[in-house]
């Protein structure tokens, strides 16, 4: 199999975890739990394909915290003016130069409508899960979790970064709600 094929294979298989948060930020628990956040899909992506031979390089996009499709939810509609640091790869493909991939989504959530690339084929751009930012970054990977948290501290006031994070815990359970509701 050539490396195009195996790495639109790993994209697939990694997008296919169902997103959870949170999560621990390592590939380590993604592999062994069989789900992710946006920080640990991409860190067992980027495992996955630097195994064998594409390198990539982790980026931040800062973007709304809500997807449209929640923003009526009432118990997701308080993060609704808020902004998100959000994790995805650059990966450097000797077939297309650097593609940006996003795996943050599952699937299911995609067809709900949240943003996301289905059956991507490795030959542009994903989709990005917070929309199309307007603000990037690219921090080295031993320093990751540091650049992101200055990030946060920048951009979040007094009481911001907790309402940030029940409003993920109330996604997490809310796509769960869909994922059941599409299997029964």
């Amino acid at each position: 199999m050539d490396d195009r094929r195996r790495a639109v294979e790993f994209v697939s298989v990694v997008q296919a975890m169902p997103y959870a948060w949170p999560t621990p930020p390592d590939a380590a628990s993604c592999r062994r739990n069989g789900v992710g956040s946006c920080t640990s899909k991409h860190a067992l992506l980027a495992e996955e394909l630097r195994a064998i031979g594409i390198e990539s390089a982790p980026m931040f996009v800062l973007g709304p915290l809500v997807p449209p499709a929640l923003a009526e939810d009432p118990e997701i509609a308080p993060g609704a003016g808020l902004q998100e640091v959000h994790e995805l790869l650059t990966v450097q493909t000797p077939w297309a130069g650097p593609l940006r991939v996003d795996v943050t989504w599952d699937p299911p959530l995609i067809v709900k409508g949240l943003p996301g690339t289905l059956d991507w084929d490795g030959a542009g751009d994903m989709l990005i899960a917070v929309g199309e930012g307007a603000s990037c970054w690219v921090a080295p990977r031993e320093a990751l979790r540091e650049a992101k948290e200055a990030l946060r501290r920048r951009l979040y006031r007094a009481g911001e970064r907790k309402v940030r994070d029940r409003v993920l815990a109330a996604m997490s359970r809310r796509f769960e709600e869909w994922r059941r509701a599409e299997t029964a």
